[in-house]
C-alpha cells in the first residue's frame, strides 16, 4: 500500500495533536476531581455505602421474587446471585453471598410492619441516589413524588430482567465458544464482559436519575470512565485484602462486614466521579467550569448572563412560547451551572418562571422594567440604612449616606433604560410591529 504525502501529513498532524487531546482529557479530569471535591461527594458515598448495607436484603427479596415470577429465569436465580458477587465484591464475595442469602431467607418470616420498614429503606437509597446525582448537576428542583416512586418501581422491575436476559446471552456465547475450543476467547470475555455490564448500567443511570436532559454521550463517556475505574479498583481492592489482612487480624471472623462497607464506600465514590466527569464535560464545551454556579462570577458577568436569559425569553414571547432549559444552554455559552444557577436567582426575584412542561417564561413586561430594577434584584445595588449599623453611629456616615445617596440616583437614571429597548436592536420588525399596534390602539380610542 503506498502512502500518499496528504495522508502522511494527515496522520503527522493527528500525531500531533496527540498531546493536546492528552492536556485536554487531564484538563476534565481535573475539574470533575476538583468539582468531586468541592461537593462533598465523599460524605455523599459515605451515606449511600451505609443506606446500601440497609438496602441490600429487600433490593434482592424484590429481584429474586422477580425472577420466580418468570420461569425462563427462575432456575437462574443462584448463577446470577453467584456472578454479582462474585463479581462486584471482590475478595470477600461468597461471604456476602451466603449472608444475604441467609437474610433473605428470614426476611420472608417477617410480619406486615417489618416488610414495610424493608420497603421503605429500599426507597431510601434511591431517594439517596437521586439526591446526590441532583447535587452533582445543580438540580434544584426534584420530581413528582408520584414520578419518582413509580422510576423506582420500573428499576427495580426490570433490572432483575435485564440482568437474567444479559447473562442468558452471555451463557450461550460462552456455550459455543467452549464447544470450539478457544480457552483464550473464553477467559477474554469472562474479563471483558462485566466491565461492558457496568458501562451500561452507569450510562443509564447518568441518563434517567438526575432531573436533567443529560447528552447521551456524556453519560456515555461517565460510564465508561467509572467502569475502567470499577475493574481497576477491583483488582487492586483484591490485592489489598490479601497482601495486607488488617480487617481480618482485627476482626476475625467479623471482618467480612468491615471490608464490605469499605468497598460499598469505594465503589459509590467511583459512581459519583462518573457522574462529576459527566456534568463536567458540558462545562468544559462551553469554555467555562464554574463549581457554585453564578455566586462564582463578577456581578458585571451576572448580570450580563441573567440579560442574555432575558433576552432568549423575550424572543420567544413573540411567539407565545417559552424556552426550555436545554435550548438556552446551546444558546448562552456560559455553562449550565451557571445558567441553572442565574435561573434560580430570576425566579426567586420573580422574574421567570418555570411552567408545568418544563420551559421558562419571563413574568415580568420587560418593556416597563429597567437595567436598575434587575440589578437592585440580583442584590447589585447598595441597600440598608448607613447611619445606623448596630452600636456604630459616627458623623462620617452622614456623608456616606449622601454619597450612596446621589450615586444611586446618578445610576437610575443612567441604567433606566427599559429591557425591551435594550434589546430592540435584535427584535427590530416586532418593535415596529408593537409602535404601529400602539398607534393604532390611540387612534381608536
Amino acid at each position: 500500500m503506498r502512502l500518499s504525502g496528504a495522508s502522511i501529513a494527515d496522520s503527522w498532524r493527528g500525531l500531533t495533536a496527540l498531546p493536546a487531546r492528552l492536556g485536554e482529557m487531564l484538563g476534565i479530569v481535573y475539574a470533575s476531581f476538583i468539582r468531586f471535591w468541592n461537593n462533598n461527594d465523599l460524605q455523599a458515598a459515605g451515606s449511600l455505602a451505609y443506606t446500601t448495607l440497609l438496602a441490600l436484603v429487600p433490593l434482592f427479596t424484590v429481584m429474586f421474587a422477580v425472577f420466580s415470577a418468570f420461569p425462563a429465569f427462575r432456575r437462574m436465580r443462584d448463577e446470577v446471585q453467584t456472578v454479582l458477587f462474585e463479581s462486584l465484591v471482590p475478595s470477600v464475595g461468597t461471604e456476602v453471598e451466603t449472608y444475604i442469602d441467609q437474610f433473605v431467607s428470614n426476611a420472608g418470616a417477617l410480619t406486615g410492619f417489618g416488610v414495610v420498614f424493608l420497603a421503605v429503606t429500599s426507597i431510601l437509597l434511591f431517594f439517596t441516589v437521586e439526591s446526590a446525582f441532583n447535587a452533582i448537576w445543580r438540580a434544584s428542583e426534584p420530581r413528582p413524588i408520584i414520578t419518582r416512586l413509580l422510576s423506582f418501581w420500573a428499576v427495580l422491575t426490570m433490572t432483575p430482567l435485564l440482568i437474567g436476559s444479559s447473562l442468558s446471552v452471555s451463557s450461550n456465547v460462552l456455550a459455543q465458544i467452549r464447544e470450539t475450543g478457544d480457552s483464550g476467547t473464553i477467559g477474554a470475555l469472562s474479563l471483558i464482559l462485566p466491565g461492558l455490564f457496568e458501562w451500561a448500567a452507569f450510562t443509564l443511570m447518568y441518563l434517567a436519575i438526575p432531573n436533567r436532559d443529560v447528552p447521551w454521550k456524556d453519560a456515555v463517556v461517565g460510564g465508561f470512565t467509572a467502569s475502567l475505574l470499577m475493574e481497576l479498583s477491583k483488582v487492586g481492592f483484591g490485592l489489598y485484602i490479601t497482601a495486607y489482612p488488617t480487617y481480618e487480624t482485627i476482626y476475625g471472623a467479623l471482618s467480612v462486614v468491615p471490608i464490605f462497607l469499605v468497598w460499598l464506600y469505594t465503589a459509590w465514590s467511583i459512581v459519583l466521579f462518573g457522574a462529576e466527569i459527566t456534568a463536567t464535560l458540558p462545562e468544559w464545551r462551553a469554555g467555562k467550569i464554574t463549581q457554585v454556579g453564578p455566586e462564582g462570577l463578577l456581578s458585571a458577568q451576572r448580570i450580563v448572563v441573567a440579560l442574555a436569559i432575558l433576552r432568549e425569553l423575550h424572543g420567544a414571547t413573540r411567539l407565545g412560547v417559552g424556552i426550555r432549559r436545554a435550548t438556552l444552554v446551546s444558546r448562552i455559552p456560559v455553562g449550565a451551572a451557571v445558567l441553572d444557577g442565574m435561573l434560580e436567582q430570576l425566579r426567586d426575584a420573580h422574574w421567570v418562571a418555570r411552567t408545568v412542561n418544563g420551559a421558562w417564561v419571563p413574568t415580568r413586561d420587560l418593556h416597563d422594567t429597567t437595567v436598575d430594577d434587575l440589578r437592585h434584584s440580583l442584590g447589585m445595588g447598595i441597600r440598608g440604612n448607613l447611619r445606623s449599623v448596630g452600636h456604630l453611629k459616627a458623623p462620617w456616615q452622614d456623608r456616606l449616606a449622601d454619597l450612596f445617596a446621589r450615586a444611586e440616583q446618578a445610576d437610575r437614571g443612567i441604567l433606566g433604560i427599559s429591557l425591551s429597548d435594550l434589546f430592540r436592536s435584535d427584535f427590530p420588525e416586532a418593535e415596529i410591529g408593537r409602535r404601529g399596534s400602539v398607534a393604532r390602539l390611540s387612534q381608536d380610542g
